[in-house]
């Protein structure tokens, strides 16, 4: 070794000065909603900013509740299925995972006044819906030709004194204790991987890199909502909305020399894990308009949701080096660093959100229904660090990489008697600028169902797809070959429904 030292365990027990775990990637994650309401909201796509009538719509438009002339009570169950394949450096992979959860449930009360102008209708509703499962399990796996993390980590402590490292960053300080980065010849502030022998050569690379992601949690909303239905020709509506989250973001990076060009390594293997969990709030309000019978027309808006959010992370590092005399084991290494779990705070402020539709009722026999929304992801930004640190760069980096982007919903419903047939799709426009990695990352919805009815009760089933491609980058470095990753998603509910 250029080092000759040993190391068996090490413990980072000082919060690192630089934040770097609160970036672009969490505030996209808790701002986008994908809401799974009731069975019927699903099936036609969730096109229902001017339809209301429907518990999981309120949450969208609160003067969904004001349509609503009885009290109702529903419960929606979900069963996930998504499947993830990933594609690095011409290698292939396909995991798998399933999931059941509550996607919506609710209560409307709703009264009439008696007259057929001025205020006709009070209504008065509670409802939650689930907006985003991060349940992922996906798996990277190839030969990287040209990077190594190895070398991620060395760029992240030049400049930087080897004693000043455990100060300011806690990765690079975790590879220079493992032997995996190191100073180069004559400098103490300038570092090279294992991969250049810490400089003394070329870099070698063709080593296994395998990256397990195992992520999880959820989004949810709680809206409380007032209406009020005037003359049965507009209907308004307000709401407070109270946001749940959890996430636990989890993955293992693993990089193995396995054609023994690399002196000194055998394998590395490094761990990175966070929980997050927080509440936020938010004010949401609209409007439907009925100008005629068969038409409705709908606009809502929701404030930005400002999520207090608290983080526990931890990461550990462990290598294999087999050291420099061939088939002598007294001389190899295998050193641990380990980090004690950390805990930090801070917000984020989400964009606000302005959804618009309209729907035509044709007779008692069908109605089409389309949905606008619009968001500019760009106006999101991270504050109040725990520490004071204000996010500058972080949020600056959000303004040029983030944009507005907008959904395009549409759904239909024909009924045969007692019985509903439905059918919907959407478009989701990616949040990210062009010329970004993921400018092209859009979403497409497709889904349909059926439903039966009575006076008292209805029952109804969906099935829901959701399709996604990204650019992954491991980790920054411009040599770095991206992951492709494709997201399949598929969501079945069954919703059950009373009305009093």
């Amino acid at each position: 070794m250029k080092r000759i030292r040993v190391i068996i365990a090490s413990a980072l027990l000082l919060l690192p000065l630089l934040v770097s775990g609160q970036n672009m990637d969490d505030v996209l994650r808790y701002s986008r909603l994908f809401y799974q309401g009731s069975a019927r909201f699903n099936a036609m796509g969730g096109a229902f900013t001017s339809l209301g009538g429907d518990i999981s719509s309120i949450a969208i438009n609160p003067a969904g509740a004001a349509v609503f002339r009885s009290t109702e009570f529903s419960v929606t169950t979900n069963m996930l299925f998504r499947n993830t394949e990933t594609t690095y450096n011409g290698y292939y992979s396909n995991y798998g995972i399933n999931e059941f959860n509550l996607g919506n449930a609710g209560i409307v009360a709703a009264g009439t006044l008696g007259t057929n102008s001025g205020l006709v209708g009070l209504s008065f509703a509670y409802t939650y819906n689930q907006t985003n499962d991060f349940r992922e399990y996906a798996v990277i796996e190839g030969i990287s030709g040209a990077s190594s993390m190895t070398d991620y980590w060395a760029a992240g402590a030049d400049g930087y004194n080897t004693w000043e490292l455990v100060d300011y960053t806690s990765a690079p300080y975790m590879a220079y204790e493992a032997w995996l980065i190191d100073t180069l010849s004559g400098s103490f502030t300038e570092y090279a991987s294992i991969f250049s022998y810490y400089g003394d050569m070329n870099p070698e690379y063709g080593q296994r890199t395998r990256r397990t992601i195992d992520n999880g949690g959820y989004t949810g909303d709680h809206t409380i909502a007032f209406g009020a239905n005037i003359s049965n020709i507009l209907y308004v509506g307000a709401g407070f909305g109270i946001q749940a989250m959890q996430y636990t973001g989890h993955y293992l990076h693993s990089e193995e020399d396995i054609d023994n060009t690399v002196p000194d390594l055998v394998y590395f293997n490094y761990t990175d894990h966070f929980d997050a969990s927080g509440t936020g709030w938010n004010f949401k309000a609209g409007i439907i308009v009925r100008p005629i019978e068969s038409l409705r027309l709908g606009f809502s808006f929701a404030t930005p949701t400002v999520y207090k959010i608290d983080e526990v992370f931890y990461s550990n590092l462990s290598a294999f080096l087999d050291n420099d005399t061939p088939g002598d084991s007294s001389d190899d290494a295998d050193p641990l660093v380990e980090q004690s779990p950390l805990s930090y705070a801070y917000r984020i402020t989400t964009p606000w959100r302005f959804d618009t539709g309209l729907a035509l009722q044709i007779g008692k026999i069908a109605l089409i229904s389309a949905d606008f929304e619009f968001v500019d992801y760009s106006k999101a930004y991270l504050s109040y660090g725990l520490d004071g640190y204000n996010f500058f760069s972080e949020n600056e980096e959000l303004k040029s990489e983030l944009k507005g982007a907008a959904t395009f919903k549409v759904g239909a419903e024909v009924r045969f008697g007692s019985v509903y047939v439905r059918g919907g799709g959407g478009y989701t426009q990616s949040a990210f600028r062009e010329g970004t990695l993921n400018e092209n990352s859009d979403f497409v919805n497709f889904s349909g169902g059926i439903g039966y009815r009575q006076k008292n009760f209805y029952v109804d089933l969906s099935v829901a797809g959701q399709l996604n491609s990204e650019e992954y980058m491991m980790y920054p470095d411009a040599w770095l070959e991206p992951t492709y990753i494709d997201n399949r998603d598929i969501n079945g509910a069954l919703t059950i429904g009373v009305k009093f």
